[in-house]
């Protein structure tokens, strides 16, 4: 995995947030960058006819006009945006979903975009983007669309802390992003009592405090081995008694975040799917969204 950043573009890219996002992420880091489009290898065969070598019928990777031209564009743009850096548009042909995922494993950051459907885009993640945060490797950003990001240069930076596991990958990505930015960085840590325990009145109110203690004393223990590590960084710790999706949401609505930052797969195993706490995250933010998967081998 190398230092360059990936952003998947399409033919919305000028009202896309992604690559402006993604742009001046390269610029703040300077680091390569490659503005990715996917010729989708479904709609291709109507540019290119079949031709017959050696007995198989091979249709060939023609990249469409429109494409080529649509990375032209982006290129200009790019030089443009810094002319010091390696910033280049490229076609790729194949499945977006798909392709995207795939180059995402030789990048240290992948950005796309987030544009929902219908009269609910506001909720809604698009299916190429889901795919990319599920199956993409290290850091996936999905940036909604119209997104303003030197608008929220300095706003909060909001962690989901897992109650149990370890989130040192989502947590070193999220305080680097609050110290390039010199904005805070808000740890959230959601809890509840699990039902069963609930159910019997009389001891409800000591378990609620017991469960509560322990998830203060969670909070305070990965808060301040963070701020020993990153002393500069301005720490803010929330507790809150609610569903972890809601908890994150209802954050950074309130405290104008520029970024959500949550875990990914705790382990590299195909076809595993994200849980619903990142899911419920992308599907319903109005701000980027980070899902930080853990690449690195298991011991």
């Amino acid at each position: 995995m190398t230092d360059k950043i990936i952003v998947g573009v399409d033919a919305a890219w000028r009202r896309s947030g992604a690559l402006d996002w993604a742009v001046h992420e390269a610029v703040r880091r300077r680091v390569p960058l490659r503005a990715v489009h996917v010729a989708d290898e479904r709609t291709r065969h109507a540019y290119a006819a079949p031709v017959r070598i050696e007995g198989q019928v091979i249709i060939p990777a023609v990249i469409p006009e429109a494409d080529n031209r649509l990375a032209d564009e982006v290129e200009e743009y790019l030089v443009a945006a810094d002319r010091s850096l390696d910033l280049a548009a490229d076609v790729v042909v194949g499945a977006p979903d798909k392709r995207l995922a795939e180059l995402s494993t030789d990048a240290g950051l992948t950005v796309v975009g987030r544009r929902g459907v219908g009269g609910f885009a506001r909720l809604l993640i698009g299916s190429t983007s889901e795919y990319v945060a599920n199956h993409g490797d290290g850091p996936i950003v999905v940036v909604p669309e119209g997104w303003k990001r030197v608008q929220h240069v300095h706003a909060p930076v909001i962690v989901g802390l897992d109650g149990y596991e370890d989130d040192g990958v989502a947590l070193e990505f999220a305080c680097e992003m609050a110290v390039r930015d010199a904005a805070p960085l808000w740890m959230v840590l959601a809890w509840d009592v699990p039902t069963p325990y609930s159910w019997n009145a009389a001891t409800a109110g000591a378990v609620r405090e017991d469960w509560k203690r322990l998830a203060r004393e969670r909070l305070d223990t990965v808060a301040e081995q963070w701020q020993h590590k990153y002393p500069d960084l301005k720490v803010v710790r929330r507790l809150v008694q609610a569903h972890a999706a809601a908890a994150l949401l209802e954050t950074a609505e309130s405290a104008g975040a520029q970024l959500i930052v949550i875990g990914g797969r705790r382990h590299r195993l195909p076809g595993l799917m994200l849980g619903s706490v990142a899911r419920g995250v992308l599907h319903h933010a109005t701000v980027p969204v980070a899902v930080v998967h853990d690449s690195r081998p298991e011991s």
